[in-house]
């Protein structure tokens, strides 16, 4: 059936002043949608049209993927050879058919110029069976091969979204979005599915499994990014690390690491391929139920309808973003924080005067026109689910580390270790600090993948990549701190495990520029900072960087732990006893993981009786500790007084100890560890570190007396 997209906009009084041929044109089926020859017998070459020029919202251009195929030893094979898009669409033709022309760009080799494209479609009437599409393909003004495509589908891609939920959250169902505030002439009904038929998407959405296990000790109320990992790559149902037009959301109420972090409400996550050049990204995304609830703003959320509108716009916003969408006001083609757009953030308007309240009163459950040119027409690989680098080579902002910031009321200062082991885990600490003579106010949203910083590595051999993070967080409106004159906030960075493989695999000289939007004042940078990755000292140190630099050791150290892998684990754990002399800081980064993998409680999905049920492992606090405190403990005198970790890290772990300590009954040996590192830090002029620390310390004594 057609999609109905010109006979559904057009009321009675437009109907009644058409003239004839416009009424002629309107009794016609629209062309717009997938067209694909059929498969060759033998060997030759699969094209996929997409004819985009009337219709709903249409975008006035024609796209395609080329495929080869051919048959080896009685095997038919097809492949994909590439994308190319026609951006400027003559049309012509008259009432019986549309002829469609204008010159081919490839994605993959834009320099060429030679080919051009004509397409001739018969027009049929609205109810008719579609047309065939006869594609004639000119090189040079001389045509060299034609096809004859029927049509497949009214829309330009197809795709499946399979969403597991947990017991007492909601799957989100279509709703009528006339809810105040909104604009008038919003559709009927808005869904997932809904949203993304009127934005041109064929998304079959499966509502797959309703999980929980009600015996056990967390049933799964608050999911980690660790847990969120391993749930896709065990439970999604057509999980496959390649190119693929299907997709896996979860629905939990909580996300937390360990504790719930209440403006945490939506996430795209996705490891990723580890070799460079096999990346599959973007291929997982979640939201937090019970978060996305609790946001209150006036009457904005104040009624369930209102509650669930916001939950259904963070979950398409996430799936928006697995097709390789950045926020609507960071990419390079009209970045616009006024779009009324899926991609922006309700609080982050600025069109009509701004605000929470203007976004609702003018939102039409709409992508705008950048972003539907994009997921209709863009090159495959870049939007396919496991396709290129998440915000890597799409719409997202080019800044150049030759940025010219100019004079700043505050600065970003870069600190690390000048040298690093190869393997150990590059952290590095960020300072914002006031250097004017007046308070300002600042956003304190530091860490990549809360979507504001952005960070660049220019590697030995003088590639420059965007650093990717593995998760990317939709968080709640960050609140601004205030920042005296001098006054300084601080974060530590990770930069070693990115989604697409780990950034510090190969000795040599790295220079690392970070960029921050410090709202309204504009984007500040960094110095650059170069440091240099040493060649490993010893064959087992090579063989240790050859274990942390594999994907699910990383994998593991990123998240801080991981129970898909038991073997691994133990992997882990002797290796820091077989390298605790030759490698002691590396040796602490991986006791750290394995500290606070022990920690926590852990869940996962267990099938019991043929259901699908949570289980949770509980902290053992006893390992806990003995890891922590070997991570901890200070390096040799041979290192020169330096610590494994960054000042705000060490702090963070010797906490954990002491939680582990007080879990035990231990409140000796945990005031012990808070007062030495405090003493440490305070030492090598950490002072910024050390609050917590002592303020626990003296409320533990106080206890004690």
């Amino acid at each position: 059936m057609p999609t109905g997209y010109e006979f559904a906009e057009l009321d009675l009084e437009q109907i009644v002043g058409l003239k004839a041929d416009r009424i002629v044109a309107w009794l016609k089926r629209p062309v717009s949608g997938t067209y694909r020859n059929v498969t060759p017998a033998g060997s030759g070459s699969i094209l996929e049209l997409r004819v985009d020029v009337d219709g709903r919202r249409p975008q006035e251009r024609l796209s395609g993927d080329l495929y080869t195929h051919f048959t080896f030893c009685g095997i038919p094979i097809t492949f994909f050879s590439g994308s190319f898009v026609v951006e400027n669409v003559t049309e012509a033709g008259d009432g019986t058919a549309m002829v469609l022309s204008g010159p081919v760009v490839y994605y993959a080799n834009p320099t060429t110029t030679a080919d051009s494209i004509e397409v001739r479609i018969p027009r049929v009437g609205y109810f008719a069976s579609p047309a065939a599409a006869c594609v004639h393909w000119f090189t040079n003004g001389a045509l060299v091969r034609s096809y004859v495509c029927p049509k497949i589908s009214e829309y330009f891609r197809i795709a499946t979204l399979e969403i597991d939920r947990f017991q007492g959250t909601a799957f989100p169902p279509a709703f009528d979005p006339d809810i105040d505030p909104s604009p008038a002439g919003l559709p009927d009904s808005v869904g997932i599915r809904e949203t993304f038929e009127r934005s041109g998407i064929d998304l079959t959405v499966l509502h797959d499994d309703t999980l929980n296990d009600p015996d056990s000790p967390d049933p799964g109320s608050n999911w980690s990014e660790a847990e969120l990992h391993d749930l896709m790559e065990d439970r999604f149902d057509r999980y496959a690390n390649t190119l693929q037009w299907n997709l896996y959301g979860v629905i939990v109420p909580k996300f937390g690491d360990p504790d719930y972090a209440s403006g945490y409400y939506g996430t795209m996550f996705d490891w990723g391929g580890w070799q460079t050049g096999d990346a599959f990204l973007r291929q997982g995304c979640a939201i937090a139920e019970d978060a996305t609830r609790g946001r209150e703003v006036g009457t904005l959320y104040d009624t369930s309808d209102k509650k669930d509108r916001l939950i259904l716009q963070t979950l398409i916003h996430e799936v928006g973003h697995a097709f390789n969408l950045p926020h609507s006001w960071s990419r390079s083609v009209n970045p616009d924080s006024g779009s009324e757009s899926f991609m922006n953030y309700p609080w982050g308007y600025t069109d009509s005067g701004g605000g929470e309240t203007n976004f609702w009163s003018n939102f039409r459950w709409e992508f705008d026109d950048v972003e539907l040119i994009w997921m209709r027409h863009a090159d495959r690989n870049n939007v396919i689910f496991g396709g290129r680098d998440w915000m890597g080579n799409n719409l997202s902002m080019d800044l150049k580390p030759a940025f010219d910031q100019g004079h700043r009321p505050v600065t970003l200062e870069l600190q690390s270790p000048n040298v690093f082991d190869v393997g150990v885990p590059v952290q590095l600490q960020l300072k914002l600090v006031n250097t004017s003579d007046s308070p300002v106010r600042v956003i304190d949203r530091l860490q990549p993948e809360e979507g504001l910083l952005r960070v660049f590595i220019e590697r030995p051999g003088g590639e420059i990549v965007s650093f990717v993070p593995p998760v990317r967080r939709l968080m709640a409106p960050p609140e601004t701190v205030e920042l005296a004159p001098g006054e300084a906030t601080y974060a530590t960075i990770g930069l070693s495990f990115g989604a697409k493989g780990h950034q510090f695999a190969e000795p040599g000289e790295y220079l690392i520029r970070i960029y921050y939007p410090c709202f309204p004042i504009g984007f500040i940078a960094t110095a650059v900072r170069r440091i240099r990755i040493a060649h490993p000292l010893s064959r087992g140190s090579e063989e240790l960087a050859y274990l942390l630099t594999s994907r699910a050791a990383a994998q593991f150290l990123y998240y801080g732990g991981s129970r898909r892998n038991p073997d691994l684990t133990e992997k882990l754990v002797a290796a820091t006893e077989r390298y605790a002399g030759s490698d002691p800081v590396a040796v602490r980064h991986v006791a750290a993981a394995l500290g606070r993998d022990a920690a926590r409680a852990f869940k996962r999905i267990d099938i019991r009786e043929g259901k699908r049920i949570i289980v949770s492992s509980a902290p053992d606090h006893e390992v806990a500790v003995t890891r922590l405190a070997t991570a901890t403990a200070p390096l040799p005198e041979n290192h020169d007084g330096r610590s494994a970790f960054d000042a705000l890290t060490e702090s963070r772990l010797v906490s954990q100890l002491a939680d582990g300590y007080l879990e035990l009954g231990r409140t000796k040996d945990a005031i012990a560890a808070l007062d030495g590192a405090a003493k440490r830090l305070q030492a090598q002029g950490a002072a910024h570190a050390i609050d917590d620390l002592q303020r626990r310390s003296k409320t533990l004594k106080r206890r004690k007396r």
